[in-house]
């Protein structure tokens, strides 16, 4: 947040010196940057305007928050050079940086990751009553893979495919495959969130569910063909009734590319850090987060800016994290 100094109206030789200094000299705080994120009614909208605030007022950089269609949308316009910084997930990240899966014809070899915000647990869920129990069960069954071209439906759709389960996928909005839920339809659905999820939370209330859960076997499997993924666990009472789920999560964080200034990247993320405890009081989501945390589960490469604060910090960067620029 721009400082703003005031002067009485009594000008000395000394003082008018020291304002004319002052005005040809560069703003000291008045770098702006713009983030894309997410749309308005999203909770992720509303994490990234907070954390805007809170590094614009803790460091020489203005953030403006842009809305978007989210992730991939944020991912396409960073490679254009529309916006300085995006929220990406994780699976995003990984692919447009290595040229796979969506981004086979887009690599992105100068995307550079900041920080990674909070992180994002998916959910397979079905009816109690469905007789279904492992996810071997769901081999041939009408199941909804998560909102049509959403995240959720790409990761559970990579997870399947590593894992050789094939249901039968049923397409949908998230509220029609909630509706299907409850009139029987399918046996369940899937979605990549911040739990509880609204819609689990009211299909459970109406037509009760059950939350399928992973072997150790199954994660191994999982995240060492999906290296982006990793082990999570929805905890026992998430959802009324409900035992512990062992699944699998994403990161959702914030990327630039190697052409946003290294002092930019730098306050950036010294700011974001040195105020993560103010982010979780107001955004849930990021508590708990620490600059630890987010470079262990990062596997593109950092921003030189970033990269600076973590070594200063003591973080043991691996060597490939560290980007051709700060090598």
């Amino acid at each position: 947040m721009t400082r703003r100094s005031f002067f009485t109206h009594r000008y000395t030789p000394l003082a008018a010196a020291v304002l004319a200094a002052s005005l040809a000299a560069p703003a000291v705080a008045s770098e702006a940057v713009s983030i894309g994120v997410a749309p308005a009614a999203s909770g992720w909208y509303f994490g990234y305007s907070e954390l805007s605030r809170i590094v614009s007022a803790d460091s020489p950089l203005e953030v403006s928050v842009r809305e978007t269609g989210g992730s991939r949308e944020n991912t396409i316009r960073l490679g254009r050079g529309e916006i300085d910084l995006a929220l990406v997930d994780a699976p995003g990240a990984h692919e447009a940086y290595n040229g796979e899966g969506r981004y086979e014809n887009d690599t992105m070899e100068g995307l550079r990751m900041v920080l990674w915000v909070a992180p994002s647990t998916m959910h397979w869920a079905v009816r109690q009553d469905s007789g279904i129990e492992t996810f071997e069960d769901l081999d041939g069954e009408r199941f909804n893979p998560s909102s049509i071209g959403g995240g959720g439906e790409y990761i559970t759709e990579l997870v399947f495919d590593a894992l050789g389960i094939a249901p039968d996928y049923q397409r949908m909005s998230m509220s029609d495959a909630a509706d299907a839920v409850v009139d029987g339809r399918i046996i369940g659905f899937s979605y990549n969130g911040i739990p509880p999820i609204p819609a689990f939370t009211e299909v459970h209330s109406s037509r009760p569910l059950h939350i399928l859960s992973f072997s150790d076997e199954q994660i191994e499997t999982a995240t060492e063909a999906l290296p982006f993924l990793s082990r999570a666990v929805i905890p026992e009472g998430t959802y009324r009734d409900m035992s512990e789920a062992t699944t699998l999560g994403t990161y959702i964080g914030i990327a630039a590319t190697d052409s946003l200034s290294e002092e930019a990247g730098y306050e950036f993320t010294r700011a974001y850090w040195e105020n993560i405890e103010s982010l979780g009081n107001t955004f849930a989501p990021a508590e708990g987060m620490t600059a630890e945390i987010s470079v262990e589960n990062t596997t593109t490469p950092l921003h030189a800016g970033a990269l600076r604060y973590y070594r200063e910090i003591g973080i043991d960067v691996p060597d490939e994290l560290v980007p051709p620029e700060a090598r």
